[in-house]
């Protein structure tokens, strides 16, 4: 079943979530990069504007979530069901954790609530992987609302107890990072490093 796309005329009436300053996100990226905030332009993104017209950064609420963003997408397009998974260290150590933390108020579309329902959808727009145009379609729609939004929070796909944020790139001076250091060596409470629970608590192996 299809999902639908949005209508013609441009969207109003969004009732919109408040993003506090001070509000702190986590995103994991390629150490090599110069800088954590991205507003990415690619095809694959969920949210990502279909004609490359506005960027889009995505951010986790938890280091967790994060992780999950990060690789799940390549567990779940490349192993079978309950099948075994490794990362090497190297990987780790070449993926970076920065914080990014909001400087000013932002309002932001809440998907999480009855914002699908509202508009006669339902989760299938968070969750398809088949039909990305659509998800982009309605993003732009809601980009291009009346109430110029600056971003989409919505559940994680890939752990459904975490949030993610789609921040549209109408709000990038709003934000700034913080490096912590790379994935692998990141400490949690107990000093050892904060990846080795989530590798556990996902059932990944470590090897190398």
């Amino acid at each position: 079943m299809s999902l639908p796309l949005p209508p013609k005329q441009q969207a109003r009436g969004l009732r919109l979530h408040a993003i506090a300053a001070g509000s702190q996100w986590t995103r994991i990226h390629r150490c090599s990069h110069a800088t954590a905030l991205h507003w990415g332009r690619h095809e694959q993104g969920r949210w990502n504007a279909a004609d490359g017209g506005f960027g889009v950064l995505y951010l986790a609420n938890t280091l967790e979530t994060a992780f999950a963003e990060t690789y799940g997408h390549q567990v779940m397009d490349s192993h079978l069901p309950a099948g075994l998974k490794f990362l090497s260290r190297q990987e780790l150590e070449e993926r970076c954790i920065s914080r990014i933390t909001a400087t000013r108020d932002l309002q932001v579309l809440d998907l999480r609530g009855p914002a699908l329902t509202r508009l006669n959808l339902d989760a299938r727009l968070l969750t398809t992987r088949e039909q990305l145009p659509r998800c982009q379609a309605w993003s732009g729609w809601w980009h291009n609302a009346v109430e110029q939004p600056d971003g989409l929070l919505y559940p994680s796909r890939l752990l459904p107890r975490g949030t993610n944020l789609a921040l549209y790139e109408r709000c990038s001076d709003a934000w700034e990072e913080e490096l912590l250091g790379d994935l692998m060596h990141w400490p949690a409470a107990s000093a050892e490093p904060a990846v080795l629970e989530i590798l556990d608590a996902h059932g990944w192996g470590l090897v190398g």
